[in-house]
């Protein structure tokens, strides 16, 4: 991989002047691109187009909702969330540089509708604040049909909940997603991901668990087929004791699609009492698919409770034996099976859409 730079010169803007290095955060921000580890993270796509592309012309998400009591949506931004890590997400920081404003929306009550985002094309980056106790449903969906991308960091202050459901369903020529969660004391947070497999689509997802019993539960279904991609990373970090997080992600691959994930649990010292766990469950179908999956765990403190587990398989023969056997042809027994496993991770409010489009194709495709 040849080294990474970012396009064009980026001036730092105010807000983020009080971050450590921020002085010469250009500087920075390259050498964090080109570091080992990040360098990793992008073994299997080429991040070059991706880097390229954060400085793009940048419109507004569509957002309803936001006229409720206790919502507050602003163009601009007095101070950065918890959370920013130059190293994890250089290009996801080159974009809030990049960008000629941010969106900032504050949650100060508990809403009764959901706050609903729409990325109807390249968007501009969005900070979004809860505040202590509040209860947010957050609806997120992506209808691009051109190259985009996204970045939205949430901080949940303590107490605070998150019911978060987002569709990346799009045919699109590419699409990058980054997403960092900061959850405080007894937080919690939880994340339906829907996604299918495009030109070439990657979805970065970094939780922070940064204070005492917070909770975090991800469960994602994939479906990536026809030559599309699509490339999953997802860091969790357990900085305080007794946090508790899940994740449950399963993928189906099919007829020369090529999906990549990557989970990875760090565990800090002193975070004593934790409990994390990480399922990561892969289907190939068809002929052709590619499938690389490796989940890791970092661990720096004893009296944890945590587990990772990845599978790589074709639908089970003696299951398929078991329809057949009862009269259901081959073709819908195997409909039937693979649509039984996406439907384990497919809930919330926005799971019809995602049925549709990931159930109903792999009814198709069978």
């Amino acid at each position: 991989m040849a080294d990474l730079t970012l396009p064009t010169t980026l001036a730092t803007p105010d807000w983020l002047a009080d971050l450590p290095d921020a002085g010469s955060l250009p500087e920075v921000l390259e050498q964090a691109l080109n570091s080992p580890a990040h360098r990793e993270r992008w073994k299997y796509t080429k991040p070059g187009p991706f880097v390229a592309a954060t400085q793009h012309p940048m419109i507004d998400p569509d957002i309803g909702g936001e006229s409720q009591n206790g919502v507050a949506l602003n163009q601009s931004i007095d101070a950065p969330l918890a959370g920013f890590d130059l190293d994890q997400a250089p290009e996801a920081i080159a974009r809030l540089c990049y960008a000629d404003h941010v969106m900032t929306l504050d949650v100060s009550a508990s809403t009764d509708e959901p706050i609903v985002i729409n990325h109807a094309g390249n968007t501009r980056p969005m900070l979004i604040r809860v505040a202590a106790g509040v209860s947010l449903t957050l609806l997120e969906s992506a209808d691009a049909s051109d190259d985009a991308q996204q970045s939205i960091w949430i901080d949940l202050a303590p107490n605070a909940r998150v019911e978060h459901s987002r569709n990346a369903l799009n045919d699109a020529p590419s699409h990058w997603q980054y997403l960092n969660v900061h959850l405080q004391a007894g937080a919690h947070y939880q994340l339906n991901n829907h996604v299918a497999g495009c030109g070439s689509r990657r979805q970065d997802i970094h939780i922070i668990m940064d204070g005492q019993g917070a909770e975090a539960t991800l469960v994602s279904a994939g479906k990536v087929d026809g030559k599309m991609a699509l490339d999953q990373q997802v860091t969790l970090e357990h900085r305080q004791p007794r946090g508790q997080s899940k994740q449950t992600i399963h993928n189906i691959v099919a007829n020369g699609g090529k999906c990549t994930f990557n989970g990875r649990i760090h565990i800090h010292e002193g975070a004593a009492g934790t409990d994390a766990q990480l399922s990561n469950k892969n289907l190939g179908m068809g002929e052709h698919a590619t499938i690389n999956t490796k989940p890791e765990l970092e661990i720096y403190t004893d009296d944890v409770s945590c587990s990772h587990g990845a599978t790589v398989g074709t639908i089970s023969q003696d299951a398929l034996f078991y329809l057949t056997s009862r009269g259901i042809d081959r073709t819908a027994a195997e409909a039937l099976l693979s649509q039984g496993f996406l439907r384990q991770c497919i809930d919330g409010p926005l799971a019809d859409q995602a049925l549709t489009a990931l159930v109903g194709r792999a009814r198709e495709e069978s």
